[in-house]
């Protein structure tokens, strides 16, 4: 396998596990240092190097505190306005001290314990988080509110976010169960296992992931597995500008075997959305149901709006 190659796969299975679209893993130790950040002093100068913590800070208002963010932090479009200092596994220290931060938040896990320990030796303040399930989203969102001094705004982002999984769910909740299997990366085959917060959202949106089994976030498969379990969708995300485009997953040599696409029972979704645990996780829910279900008579749920004045 090719050194790209191999980045690519990490890439994926990051985003599945962790909305990160940085290559590491995800999860691991907390540091007591890390906890007391939020009640210390409240920050002017954030690096973010979680894309959705960058995503998170913009809808609470605090967009303007961000003086760097993770090649990936691309949303909202405003963002891009924020230097960028590279990857947010093992990030560049040079890069993220030349923003001159006063608090760097960063993933919580093995892979960024030597930058954690390196900024902290250095006076900087880091905040380290968890960011792997609609759990840890709930609990992140309140934590940044407080963070930047607008609790209120964490609550109510959260509450939205909630309201919004919660009117999916409703919507989905007579159907019959929709057997999913998510094409996640071509070759070799991964796709997602109950590690990831994507089969969260599958069994919101009404469906049920014949992965889901798995607990890894991004598992290998091979084609005679796919086949064996049968699925009756297959969803693939895609950038924005393939959305009108149904991949013809039928050319790939044994994909026919499959009823599924024999049927071109195939679906294309937003990656951009899907892939990204923030503020647009009902959208991402939504979007996955009505593709499961057709259209659905509830009422979709609202757009996540910014929660606090800067």
């Amino acid at each position: 396998m090719s050194d790209n190659m191999a980045r690519s796969l990490a890439v994926l299975s990051v985003v599945l596990a962790t909305a990160c679209g940085a290559p590491g893993t995800a999860g691991g130790d907390r540091g007591d240092a890390t906890e007391d950040v939020a009640a210390r002093f409240e920050p002017r100068r954030i690096v973010s190097l979680i894309p959705t913590v960058t995503e998170i800070l913009f809808d609470l208002g605090a967009g303007d505190r961000l003086v760097g963010r993770t090649r990936w932090g691309v949303h909202p479009p405003s963002a891009r306005r924020i230097p960028d200092v590279g990857d947010g596994i093992r990030p560049s220290l040079e890069a993220v001290l030349a923003r001159d931060p006063d608090l760097v938040i960063l993933y919580d896990g093995e892979t960024n314990r030597e930058s954690r320990e390196r900024l902290q030796r250095l006076g900087v303040p880091t905040l380290a988080l968890r960011h792997d399930t609609l759990e840890d989203l709930r609990r992140n969102v309140l934590r940044l509110g407080e963070l930047v001094g607008c609790p209120e705004g964490g609550s109510a982002l959260a509450d939205r976010i909630a309201r919004g999984l919660a009117a999916v769910s409703r919507a989905t909740e007579s159907r019959p169960r929709v057997r999913v299997y998510y094409h996640a990366w071509p070759d070799p085959p991964m796709t997602i296992g109950g590690g990831s917060f994507i089969d969260s959202l599958l069994t919101i949106a009404g469906g049920a992931n014949v992965f889901g089994d798995i607990e890894t976030a991004a598992p290998r498969v091979s084609l005679e597995a796919i086949i064996d379990r049968n699925p009756e969708r297959i969803l693939v995300p895609v950038a924005r500008e393939a959305l009108t485009r149904r991949p013809n997953l039928a050319t790939r040599r044994g994909w026919e075997r499959i009823p599924a696409v024999a049927a071109g029972r195939i679906s294309t979704l937003d990656r951009d959305i899907v892939s990204r645990l923030g503020p647009r996780v009902a959208e991402a829910a939504w979007s996955i149901a009505e593709e499961l279900h057709g259209e659905l008579s509830a009422t979709a749920p609202e757009p996540v709006a910014t929660s606090c004045s800067p």
